[in-house]
């Protein structure tokens, strides 16, 4: 039976009170992919079923783990959104935004694409994959399988299953682990000596280049060794009819050389590419506003309401321990601070010491600040401020700093020292 065309198990139909599932999308070895229906709003989504037991026994635990940290710290338009993570005894299951237009591969099999066609995929699947890299991310997997289209024709970068982290990567400075789809694969990684994450995800991308311009693959052959032979030694031909520019990036984008292969940054500005480009400003990021009252995932900087006074459950919640004195917290993603000074004061100073440093204010409220900014926009922090008595205010700070890139520690090193100002110091005895 076609997979469209296969239904869940009676058990499955309803998942939680919450989503009525539908017809089977696709499935893999440990996982099913469903067309949903959330109950309550009828927006419609996709829920990938993994199967705990399957994943238990073949070792992936970690692997499913990775892939759900990996998956809520991506943000972008161009990317898949996992929206939540739910499990039964029996499996788990992956909440995803739903990708209406399909896989482009099922549109690239009928017929090749145009070169404009070809180019505007390639410039939404280069600004999803450089985002991925500013977050120490490297997907390894990419083919036009994983590229979903949403309603509007849009590219969607997905499956992050075989995703490494920078935290993967060994004291050589490269990844070992041997991953990806033969066709695609680099060849630094046949030859098995380490591989860069980000060298081999480009490699990819001009593979799926090639295929969009032409329709098929650039290194083909009906033995998998003579394939191997064929992308190691990057014996490959461009359609007579690939204009020069585009020979010119694929060449760059195939070389066999991962040290002299084309970076995201050099492709970005190459002539053939910028045609028509516009960069994604990336304000969607991680994390959300914990007290608004609507979402607050718009862009736009306004003022709102006034602060709300800590209650009770607040100030529990701020406990286990946490001195609410004139020091920060030590934590990696979030520190707390007493101040005296009016919330029009300690806002004004966020948005002063942020812009001061080239950051970017995206949302601006009586009660709190959004910033974004760094190389690719790597460093992201909200300030949210609750009122404790007439004289002090909490300031809570939430930021996430991905240690890529060339703009590094900056809450450490810049906003911090910036905001020192703000903090309530208790006397000798207090």
């Amino acid at each position: 039976m076609p997979a469209g065309e296969e239904s869940p198990s009676p058990e499955e139909k309803t998942l939680f009170g919450k989503y009525e599932i539908g017809r089977l999308l696709g499935y893999g070895a440990f996982a099913k992919v469903f067309h949903a229906r959330e109950v309550h709003t009828e927006r419609s989504v996709a829920i990938k079923a993994i199967n705990k037991q399957r994943i238990v026994k073949g070792g992936l635990t970690a692997n499913v783990k990775r892939e759900i940290s990996i998956m809520r710290r991506l943000r972008h338009p161009n990317i898949v959104r996992l929206l939540e993570v739910v499990a039964n005894k029996k499996k788990i299951y992956f909440v995803l935004e739903f990708a209406k237009g399909g896989e482009l591969f099922a549109k690239v099999a009928k017929s090749r694409f145009s070169e404009d066609l070809s180019r505007r995929y390639f410039q939404q699947l280069i600004s999803a994959v450089g985002y991925c890299h500013s977050r120490g991310v490297y997907h390894r997997d990419l083919k036009p399988e994983n590229l979903l289209l949403d309603e509007n024709w849009n590219l969607k970068v997905t499956d992050f299953g075989l995703s490494a982290l920078t935290d993967q990567i060994r004291p050589d400075g490269l990844l070992h682990t041997l991953c990806g789809t033969p066709a695609y694969v680099a060849p630094e990684i046949l030859l098995k000596k380490g591989y860069d994450g980000a060298k081999v995800d480009i490699w990819s991308c001009g593979i799926i280049l090639f295929v969009l311009n032409s329709g098929y693959l650039p290194f083909n052959d009906p033995n998998l060794m003579g394939m191997y032979k064929k992308i190691c030694n990057g014996e490959f031909r461009v359609p007579k009819y690939t204009s020069p520019g585009l020979k010119h990036l694929l060449t760059c984008l195939l070389d066999t050389n991962p040290i002299t292969r084309i970076t995201i940054e050099e492709i970005i500005t190459h002539p053939w590419f910028k045609v028509g480009y516009k960069h994604v400003t990336f304000h969607h990021d991680y994390f959300e506003l914990k007290d608004a009252d609507d979402d607050d995932d718009d862009d736009d900087v306004e003022d709102g309401d006034d602060l709300k006074v800590m209650n009770a459950f607040d100030i529990i919640s701020f406990s286990s321990g946490y001195k609410l004195s004139g020091l920060f917290d030590e934590r990696e993603d979030g520190e707390r601070f007493l101040s005296t000074e009016t919330p029009e004061k300690i806002v004004s100073t966020v948005v002063a010491v942020a812009e001061g440093e080239g950051l970017t204010v995206v949302v601006k409220k009586k009660w709190c600040v959004k910033v974004v900014g760094g190389y690719n926009c790597n460093f992201i922090m909200v300030v949210e401020l609750k009122r404790l008595t007439e004289e002090l205010v909490v300031v809570e700070v939430r930021m996430r700093e991905y240690e890529v890139g060339p703009s590094n520690r900056i809450w450490k090193d810049k906003i911090r020292p910036g905001l020192s100002c703000l903090i309530y110091k208790t006397g000798p005895n207090g």
